[in-house]
């Protein structure tokens, strides 16, 4: 045959050969183009990547609660926001020339629910209240002047010193950080602390390490009694809008510093403080974007678990409000105010009411709204019922400089630059969902 005359003796042998040798060359290829990592599988892959479109979701689909984990960090302006059939929201692989328009439209052509509410389970609240830790340092000294023949009384100097490391505001202004030192006995009898002395020191502003270098002298100390008493120390940011804010604190005993007593010199301390966890309550916030009237609407719902005390002393002195500002993201500046209507002697306040801001595309990255619960003050014999029908007060003047005597319970602060994640996730999903309210619980701080 043709094979014997070419190969001779051995050409059955080489035919099969070279056929086993073509087949594990066809698998080869092929197994090329199906494992990852190839460059027939990339390139096969890519090409498939552009002629394919994405679908859009299928109006006779239910729409499902959101979480706040499912929404993206990422700037709105980078790509729109689609739904997968799970009910969550995913990000498109879309270029950069999307744009807000582009996710309106698409909202538009596709039937969805007007409101979405971003449900927190239990575990991403635990995650959510690990915030990043600011290790905060505070420089005290402290120094006893025993008596000296009956006429001179022992004296207390306590000094502090500077603070290093204090956490960043809430929204983007500048701290005004300042120290409240209180002295408190402990009543073992009663199981109560007596307040003995109360200092606080100056504001400095523009600065997260303050150095203040004030001393407060205390007189008449026995230094069997100052070992019995508590050093309650706590950092607050002087908020002007707000209540302010308690940073980190610290207790110390004067039991364990007994050297002090010993030696007349001074003594120097480094203490690391406690970040604060202070909470007054929870307010549900409903909050759209409209894109074609350039409209923010912000839904003040209700209020639970208000902790006005110690701010306000009984509960018939509780006349809750609320005030929202519009600030400026990059100066702190205060932009705009409105506030609801004020309710007399309610614990669990419900408001219902929409406050609306006009509000341009170009401003949603650097604007912040700060939303704060507040006590009216009511002067003595007037009657709350008549007060309680007065409309919402919303064109109070921005360029006022009068000090209101309301009372401030807490805050929280909406915004792309503010620091809780909540309230950030909350601010980029109104963005991401234009023309839907999205609900959400916050905490007052």
């Amino acid at each position: 045959m043709f094979y014997d005359n070419l190969f001779g003796p051995w050409g059955p042998l080489v035919i099969i050969v070279i056929g086993v040798g073509l087949i594990l060359i066809a698998l080869l290829i092929f197994a090329c183009f199906l494992t990852p990592g190839c460059i027939g599988y990339e390139c096969f892959r890519k090409r498939r990547k552009e002629v394919k479109n994405v679908p859009l979701r299928t109006k006779n689909q239910e729409k499902e609660n959101l979480k706040l984990s499912d929404v993206s960090y990422r700037s709105w302006r980078l790509g729109s926001l689609y739904e997968n059939d799970n009910g969550t929201i995913s990000e498109n692989a879309g270029t950069s020339r999307d744009s807000f328009n582009s996710a309106t439209a698409q909202c538009e052509n596709v039937e969805c629910s007007s409101t979405l509410n971003l449900i927190q389970t239990g575990k991403e609240k635990s995650q959510n209240k690990k915030t990043q830790e600011f290790p905060t340092e505070l420089t005290m000294s402290l120094q006893y002047l025993p008596p000296c023949d009956d006429v001179i009384t022992g004296k207390l100097v306590i000094g502090i010193e500077a603070l290093c490391g204090l956490p960043p505001k809430q929204y983007n202004c500048t701290l005004e950080p300042y120290v409240a030192l209180n002295i408190v006995r402990q009543s073992w009898s009663h199981r109560k602390r007596q307040k003995l002395h109360s200092f606080r020191t100056r504001g400095i502003r523009h600065t997260a390490s303050p150095i203040y270098k004030e001393t407060f002298v205390i007189a008449n100390v026995r230094s069997q009694e100052a070992k019995d008493w508590i050093l309650d120390i706590a950092v607050y940011d002087h908020d002007r809008y707000a209540n302010h804010t308690e940073l980190c604190s610290l207790k110390m005993s004067l039991r364990d510093t007994k050297k002090i007593f010993y030696s007349p010199e001074v003594h120097m301390f480094n203490y690391r403080m406690k970040p604060s966890s202070q909470e007054f309550g929870n307010i549900l916030l409903a909050i759209s974007y409209l894109p074609t009237a350039q409209r923010l609407t912000i839904n003040i719902m209700k209020l639970r678990d208000v902790k006005f005390t110690p701010a306000v002393s009984s509960l018939e002195e509780f006349n809750p409000y609320v005030r929202v500002l519009m600030l400026n993201g990059r100066t702190g500046k205060k932009m705009k105010k409105k506030k609801t209507k004020f309710l007399h002697a309610v614990a669990q306040p419900e408001f219902n009411e929409t406050l609306t801001f006009d509000l341009a595309v170009t401003q949603l990255d650097t604007v912040q709204f700060l939303v704060v619960l507040c006590s009216k003050v009511l002067p003595e014999g007037s009657t709350a019922n008549i007060s309680t029908d007065h409309a919402s007060d919303s064109e109070d003047s921005v360029s006022s400089f009068r000090k209101s005597a309301d009372v401030f319970i807490g805050k929280v602060a909406l915004g792309k630059g503010v620091r809780g994640s909540t309230e950030r996730l909350h601010w980029f999903s109104v963005l991401q969902n234009p023309r839907k309210l999205v609900t959400v619980w916050h905490t007052l701080k």
